[in-house]
């Protein structure tokens, strides 16, 4: 059944007129003639003699299609669905059709997590692009420069991922003996505990074929890295390839479909402000751990610096695994007492910033509250492995944005997984 609501209007008539929907659809500023009760684009497009009442109609008509909120879209008698089928038959479906999506995604990871992370990447630069535009640079300059700026950001990133390894593998031989050491006094305090173990039994005999076996896995490891990588180039190039045409695009799309596209739209912005607001906590964060481990006097403070910025974007967990290693070298390189200050310094730092303030902001980007933050980061990394953990609320956002926010028999659920315990424009219980 259709929406009569908004089926009634129709698409744009007035789209065709108006060119600059080719590479753009952010608003004009809010002067001159039709920027008040009317957009001067439309009032522009119209053709002479054209009845107020009909632009007025026309100027709903782009609201629906440019619209970023489906929760402001009409909706008709059955919200554009047709009556609901028996409550078990839809649960079943449901939960049949959620098992095979996530058995289908978890054999194409390789293909569906880089090429999502790109897409994370492109939405990220997509209004610069747009600003460019706005100051009257051609649009191939313009497309052209977005792209060369997200590319040196990911070769700087990778030049410096590159020298913290270099700095590690260099650094690690120096601490050798106090390993060796440690161990021999955990060793030694676990046979004055009248615990016995020997060194050179079975677990460390070691014979060529587990050698070659150990080097294998590594290989296997990097290869798929590579692959990984190949994956999110080629997905950058084309996506950006296709940018100048996603307002077009997208206008078109949202005049027949406006509740889908502005749950997109809603996706769009909520994933720049996520990954907007990870960065500003990292950089807090790696800002403040750099100063601590300065004062202490622990050995690569830049590096584990730079991990805690790398972790942030890790929900929920990522803390732990920018702590251990920083706290591991300074219990072999300063001792238990420098290594204990460290870690209840790293909780108070922690605590304070990631634990208060920012999945308050995360949340508010986002839209889910803690527990599906959580909840996420364990899913999508199970079915993406470790990238899943980088990209799991884009993910979520993603679902929620298509099939929450999109459909209002669905909304309730926003009253469950929201930062707000809110579900605008629900429809009510049939």
């Amino acid at each position: 059944m259709t929406d009569p609501q908004t089926d009634a209007l129709g698409p744009p008539r007035l789209l065709a007129g108006m060119p600059e929907y080719d590479d753009t659809v952010a608003p004009l500023p809010a002067s001159g003639f039709g920027a008040t009760a009317l957009d001067r684009r439309v009032v522009q497009a119209a053709p002479a003699g054209m009845p107020g009442l009909e632009l007025l109609a026309e100027q709903r008509r782009f609201n629906l299609a440019f619209s970023s909120d489906p929760a402001r879209v009409p909706q008709g008698s059955h919200q554009g669905q047709p009556p609901q089928l028996p409550r078990f038959v839809v649960i079943l479906v449901g939960v049949l059709g959620l098992a095979g999506a996530l058995w289908l995604m978890r054999q194409l990871s390789w293909l569906i997590a880089p090429a999502f992370l790109a897409l994370n990447m492109v939405i990220v630069v997509y209004p610069l692009q747009t600003i460019l535009r706005r100051y009257g640079v051609p649009k191939p300059v313009a497309v052209v420069f977005t792209a060369i700026t997200l590319f040196v950001t990911l070769v700087i990133i990778g030049l410096v991922a590159s020298w913290a390894i270099g700095e590690i593998i260099a650094v690690v031989p120096q601490y050798l003996p106090q390993v060796l050491d440690l161990g021999q006094q955990g060793l030694d305090w676990l046979a004055g505990k009248g615990i016995e173990w020997d060194p050179s039994g079975a677990l460390f005999d070691l014979d060529a074929n587990q050698m070659i076996g150990a080097a294998s896995q590594v290989f296997s490891g990097f290869s798929g890295v590579i692959g990984m990588l190949g994956v999110i180039i080629s997905a950058l190039i084309m996506m950006l390839l296709d940018v100048p045409s996603w307002g077009r695009r997208i206008a078109v799309a949202g005049s027949s479909h406006p509740r889908i596209v502005a749950a997109m739209r809603e996706f769009g912005n909520g994933t720049r402000r996520y990954w907007l607001v990870c960065t500003g906590f990292g950089a807090l964060m790696a800002g403040l751990n750099y100063v601590e481990l300065i004062i202490l006097g622990i050995p690569l403070p830049l590096i584990w610096a730079l991990l805690t910025w790398l972790m942030t974007y890790v929900p929920s967990v990522g803390f732990f695994f920018s702590l251990i290693p920083p706290l591991l070298v300074a219990l072999v390189a300063n001792g238990w007492q420098t290594a204990l200050w460290m870690l209840g310094v790293y909780l108070v730092t922690t605590w304070i910033v990631q634990g208060v303030f920012q999945p308050k902001v995360t949340g508010n980007a986002v839209g889910v509250n803690a527990t599906v933050s959580l909840i996420s980061l364990l899913l999508w990394a199970w079915v993406f492995g470790p990238i899943g953990a980088l990209i799991a609320l884009p993910c979520t956002q993603l679902v929620k944005s298509l099939l929450v926010d999109a459909d209002p028999k669905a909304r309730w659920v926003n009253a469950l997984i929201s930062n707000r315990s809110e579900a605008r424009g629900a429809a009510g219980q049939t």
